[in-house]
């Protein structure tokens, strides 16, 4: 983690640079304005002016390494009296920065961590050299060597003939040695080099008796250096062996691997080393051992000599072998006249296919989807002699990843715009039988692509978060799809499968209808790079009005009627997975208009051109067309008051000679008790209004009587 803090500061300092000048300019160490360069490794310094040498016509910077991430401390020395303001080196994957470059008078510093000095080329330190209002950028190459050795130690000096013999070679970086696994040709003892892992290997094969040696050349990746120059040539390692001949002749086959035919009676010509003891027109046996009752591996039969030296032969195959199990002996009866080796391996079958997708582990099937990447593992018979292909995806590598007899992994990717609905799988250009099975996405999508139509606005059922409170008359409610939503890009989700539950409830929370749509299937739209592929038979194409579905349309709906949907995915159409919206729509109303009947009594009357109240009255008769008010963020509960105008009957059940009965046109106020669950309430009247029969204004206020059923 430090590393990389390390780099990303020095990253950000050089385009802090880079945004701060006018100007840039690139030139060689020599033309800088730096006098010299030293770098001090372990208890070594190396300086330009001393230790550079030319290569490629370029002059660099020679050091040795001991360890692939050494730590090298860089001083990079300037005149003091030059214009030099700012150094800063360039991020490069060779090296870490450990901290940051320190500028003082005439020379700055900074330390540095190599990494993997051995496999880097082009290794050099790219420096920014910022002067006034310009930066100059400075290559200083770098030339690094290393001491390399390369040591055999034998457990035994013999050898026999037709025998291969590895050895571990022993060396301080085996990683420095090329190495390009070809035998050589014509030699007493043939050899070649292999690398397995950090292991450094010699595989030795005798052709001639006797006392031979063997010289094997080393070429190295980075040079050793001799009196000042560099050398790639390691000095020849040389061995003596003692060659035998073994006591059975080594014949070799020229096939190295034969498949038994699916009749295993049937032969197989092979061509076999000629030797004088060998007869022909006789059939000999192959058995796993040299001593007698072995396992019949196969029969040869000699059929006749070529001119090449070889011996044309008829093999059949019983067993299947390998030679890593050790040697077939070619016997006459039961004793052993001759040793040979071969692979003798079941015919490529595959028996199971695995899918491996992102972060998953492996899993048995065949389905893949268009435009995934993807691994594929084979398991079978004979699978290492298989050049397998699928014609129609992209193999991501040029072969199998993993490859051996019972397994072959492979990496594909299945283009987005796949025409086929089967992968084959061929074997050298032959169908093997099996294939990938190409099926459409089927994933439940977030439901972005549904949006509530209210007539006036358009909401996305994804975003909706909380109650939805309307105040406007909902003449129609519709489901809108953006159907070109559902594959966006490489994003695909296929069709979508979902069930819409539709509950509708007045404002006392009574249900007023129940419906649902058990199965509404949305294809995705036009824009989608699988539209084609697509059976739309089941897929609706219009949206969803609900007026068309429901008996008592949204428009009729009293004010506070609740509208509760429920739109979820079919689950078991995605294998359990899915999600579900649930949506709340209140007919929201600020207020309510009724005509309202009440005997206020006790009413205290003021009329015009009077100074005071007249006495308490009798119960009065009103009929007020009146507007009552809903309390803000409260479902269907009013507020305590009440306004209306309308007419009053004044004592109207005052039938003695005495009365003061009147009919008034009035404006009334009303407030009533906070509490909802009375059925007898009291409230309290309050307004103006004017008498027909007296013909005077008057006020009013005083109780009532109020009876809910």
């Amino acid at each position: 983690m430090q590393k990389i803090k390390s780099a990303i500061s020095f990253g950000a300092f050089c385009l802090l640079i880079l945004i701060s000048v006018s100007g840039f300019s690139q030139m060689t160490f020599q033309q800088s304005p730096l006098l010299e360069a030293k770098m001090f490794i372990d208890t070594m310094e190396y300086s330009w002016s001393r230790h550079t040498l030319i290569r490629n016509q370029k002059e660099m910077l020679a050091f040795q390494y001991d360890r692939e991430d050494e730590i090298a401390e860089v001083y990079l020395f300037f005149d003091g009296d030059s214009e030099v303001a700012d150094i800063a080196l360039m991020p490069s994957a060779d090296y870490y920065p450990l901290d940051s470059i320190m500028m003082f008078s005439d020379y700055a510093r900074f330390k540095v961590r190599f990494n993997q000095l051995t496999t880097s080329e082009f290794l050099k330190f790219t420096l920014g050299i910022r002067e006034d209002s310009v930066v100059k950028y400075v290559d200083m190459p770098l030339f690094p060597y290393t001491n390399t050795y390369v040591e055999l130690y034998p457990g035994s000096e013999e050898l026999y003939i037709g025998e291969e013999k590895v050895f571990e070679l022993t060396s301080n970086n085996s990683e420095n040695i090329l190495v390009d696994n070809r035998w050589t040709e014509g030699l007493p003892i043939n050899y070649r080099m292999t690398r397995e892992g950090p292991k450094l290997l010699l595989h030795l094969l005798p052709n001639t008796l006797g006392d031979q040696q063997v010289e094997v050349p080393f070429t190295l990746r980075k040079p050793t250096m001799e009196a000042g120059r560099p050398k790639y040539q390691l000095k020849s390692l040389s061995y003596t062996f003692k060659i035998r001949s073994g006591r059975l002749a080594f014949l070799q086959f020229d096939a190295q691997e034969v498949t038994p035919k699916d009749d295993k009676k049937e032969a197989i010509e092979v061509q076999i080393d000629n030797n004088r003891f060998l007869r022909l027109g006789k059939t000999y046996r192959i058995e796993d051992q040299e001593e007698s009752g072995g396992a019949l591996i196969a029969e040869l039969y000699t059929k006749a000599r070529l001119n090449n030296d070889k011996v044309l032969c008829l093999l059949r195959p019983y067993s299947y072998h390998r030679k890593s199990d050790g040697y077939l002996y070619i016997k006459d009866g039961d004793d052993a006249r001759f040793v040979s080796n071969l692979d003798i391996t079941p015919k490529t079958t595959i028996q199971e296919i695995f899918i491996q997708r992102e972060g998953k582990d492996w899993q048995r099937g065949t389905t893949v989807y268009p435009g995934e990447t993807l691994n594929i593992k084979l398991e079978g018979e004979g699978l290492h002699k298989a050049a397998f292909s699928f014609p129609g995806a992209s193999n991501l590598e040029y072969d199998s990843l993993i490859k051996n007899e019972n397994i072959s992994l492979f990496r594909i990717k299945v283009p987005l715009t796949i025409n086929t609905n089967n992968i084959e799988i061929f074997n050298h250009n032959k169908s093997t039988g099996k294939s990938l099975k190409v099926e459409e996405y089927q994933r439940p999508r977030p439901f972005d692509f549904i949006n509530l139509d209210f007539g006036d606005r358009q909401l996305v059922v994804s975003d909706i978060e909380k109650p939805i409170y309307y105040e406007n008359t909902l003449t129609d409610l519709v489901f809108d799809f953006d159907r070109g939503k559902i594959d966006e890009g490489k994003d695909l989700f296929g069709k979508q499968y979902l069930t819409i539950k539709v509950k509708i409830s007045n404002k006392k929370g009574n249900l007023i209808e129940l419906y649902q749509f058990d199965e509404v299937v949305i294809c995705p739209g036009e824009t989608s790079p699988r539209f084609v592929h697509y059976d739309d038979k089941y897929c609706r194409s219009e949206d969803i009005n609900l007026n068309n579905f429901l008996s008592k349309k949204t428009s009729e709906l009293e004010e506070w009627s609740r509208i509760e949907l429920e739109i979820s995915h079919v689950k078991p159409k995605y294998g359990g997975d899915g999600r579900t919206k649930k949506i709340q729509i209140h007919l929201k109303r600020d207020y309510n208009f009724d005509i309202d009947v009440s005997f206020p009594a006790g009413l205290l009357i003021l009329k015009s051109g009077t100074g005071n109240f007249g006495n308490f009255g009798g119960p009065s008769f009103a009929m007020i067309a009146q507007m009552s008010f809903y309390q803000p963020g409260r479902i269907a509960k009013y507020r305590p008051y009440k306004l209306g105008a309308g007419f009053i009957a004044i004592d109207a059940f005052n039938f003695t000679e005495s009365n003061s009965r009147d009919v008034g046109l009035v404006v009334i106020g009303s407030l009533y008790p906070t509490s909802s669950d009375n059925k007898l309430t009291f409230p309290l009247y309050a307004g103006f209004g004017y008498l027909l029969s007296e013909q005077k204004p008057f006020f009013l206020i005083g109780p009532g009587i109020r009876v809910r059923l």
